[in-house]
């Protein structure tokens, strides 16, 4: 193989390398909007909960978990919907995460230093 068909191997894998860098920087930016979104619905939620009690508070009347059960649902939705959209994030970036110690680790660990407890891949 030619010096110039080196350099153009070369240079082809280091551009291919550069889109897959981008195109998942693409998709983390995207993962990233979408769990801010969830997580500005989560606060318009708690805050309609917060409403809810204070209204019902300042009357003086009984708070009901009947009537903001819907609200408390929906937010454990949206919370589990962030875990996941953070796992495949963490799998983008090629990172493993301790659920226990909340620790971003490199891809080949496969027991976290802290706690020691066996990873997931």
């Amino acid at each position: 193989m030619g010096l110039m068909d080196k350099l153009s191997n070369s240079m082809s894998q280091t551009a291919k390398s550069f889109t897959k860098l981008s195109a998942n920087m693409v998709e983390i930016s995207k993962l990233n909007l979408s769990i801010k979104k969830r997580e500005e619905e989560i606060q318009q939620k708690l805050e309609e909960i917060g409403q809810y009690v204070y209204s019902r508070f300042k009357k003086m009347s009984m708070v009901s978990r009947a009537e903001v059960q819907d609200l408390i649902l929906e937010i454990k939705v949206l919370e589990e919907d962030i875990n996941t959209l953070e796992k495949l994030i963490l799998n983008l970036k090629r990172l493993n995460y301790c659920e226990g110690c909340q620790l971003e680790l490199d891809e080949d660990a496969r027991y976290c230093p802290i706690c020691g407890k066996l990873l997931r891949h």
